[in-house]
């Protein structure tokens, strides 16, 4: 039944997850993955955000690292593309660069890679002083189409959703907004609505659990919530995915992440007290791995750092006693959040 977010329900399985070895997988992900996971190489500051914004929330970071946390910060902003084109951020790694006096032309910053990349120095403690933010704020607005919609690199053909949400995110986190038209871009969001009053991923998809939380947590990050009627509908909508864990589309089986994206959405919605906590625990200790540590999608699957870190996320979100609280727009724990705004942007402000 819904409605159990109480305390009885927040004692519940308390120490019946694998924390210390959860904490062990996480560390290792920063050192070495299975060779299946190779196709993101591309992508390393994604894993890495991953892996060190878990830790983060197990209370584990700077001891749990495997490098000196400047290392990384170093890493990071190696990462930063500043060129006199118009686009400006990060990439997801360096396997693109080929040379340093030839530039491969699909070397090319990446929202998600600016987003996550961002995300990961505030996790590690830096102020972002190194980071070239006006100019990374103002390039966003090459990446917006007239649609309100984003594309995710300057070759992309992809413009949806979930590159809407990382672009909000870039601009809530660089206190700058001046590259994203707010309105076009909220107008885009709602046409994305559809008849179940749930968001696809582009205007006439079917309504996902994904592009519904990227949706709600872009208007969030907009302060344009308000703009968004038929609450109920969504609401409604959302509390229909959870069987025993939750699913990002009818006739879907449950699947960990969904955790997240639809109890992330229930919170910013402020309903996260409808779901079922005792429910959703019980799937995710089935997805659990009780031997490397890790979360895995499905139960008897093989663990990866996504899926492991939004259980994490969905486990926090729900008031799990011995996890940080979270943002639940952008999935880092409030204590980063809170240290943005009031000490580096309020410094930014001066």
């Amino acid at each position: 039944m819904p409605g159990t977010n109480n305390e009885t329900n927040n004692r519940n399985s308390n120490d019946d997850f694998k924390f210390s070895l959860h904490t062990k997988y996480f560390s290792r992900c920063l050192t070495i993955l299975p060779s299946h996971i190779s196709s993101l190489d591309n992508s390393r500051v994604t894993i890495a955000f991953y892996s060190i914004a878990a830790l983060d929330l197990l209370n584990s970071l700077p001891a749990s690292l495997p490098y000196d946390g400047s290392e990384l910060i170093s890493w990071i902003y190696n990462l930063q593309l500043i060129t006199d084109s118009d686009v400006c951020g990060f990439r997801g790694s360096t396997c693109t660069i080929t040379s340093r006096t030839t530039p491969n032309p699909y070397d090319q910053v990446h929202i998600t890679m600016t987003m996550t990349a961002l995300l990961t120095l505030l996790l590690l403690g830096d102020d972002l002083e190194n980071v070239q933010r006006h100019k990374i704020a103002l390039s966003l607005a090459h990446l917006q189409l007239p649609s309100g919609a984003f594309l995710a690199t300057r070759l992309s053909t992809e413009s949806d959703l979930r590159f809407v949400y990382c672009a909000c995110a870039v601009a809530f986190i660089l206190n700058d907004w001046s590259g994203i038209d707010k309105d076009s871009c909220t107008k885009f969001i709602l046409q994305c609505r559809t008849y179940e009053y749930a968001f696809g991923q582009i205007p006439n998809a079917e309504a996902h659990g994904g592009s519904t939380f990227c949706a709600i947590a872009a208007l969030s990050l907009m302060d344009r919530l308000n703009d968004l009627d038929h609450q109920d509908n969504l609401i409604r909508w959302c509390l229909q995915r959870q069987n025993e864990g939750f699913n990002g589309r009818p006739n879907k089986p449950d699947d960990s992440c969904y955790s997240w994206w639809i109890g992330a959405t229930l919170k910013l919605l402020n309903k996260d007290f409808l779901i079922n906590i005792e429910q959703n625990q019980i799937y995710l200790h089935a997805t659990e791995s009780k031997m490397t540590g890790g979360f895995s999608k499905w139960p008897d699957s093989t663990a990866d750092p996504l899926h492991s870190c939004l259980s994490l996320a969905s486990l926090s979100l729900m008031n799990h006693s011995k996890l940080k609280s979270i943002h639940p727009a952008l999935v880092v724990s409030i204590d980063v959040v809170d240290r943005l705004k009031k000490t580096i942007h309020s410094k930014w402000n001066l």
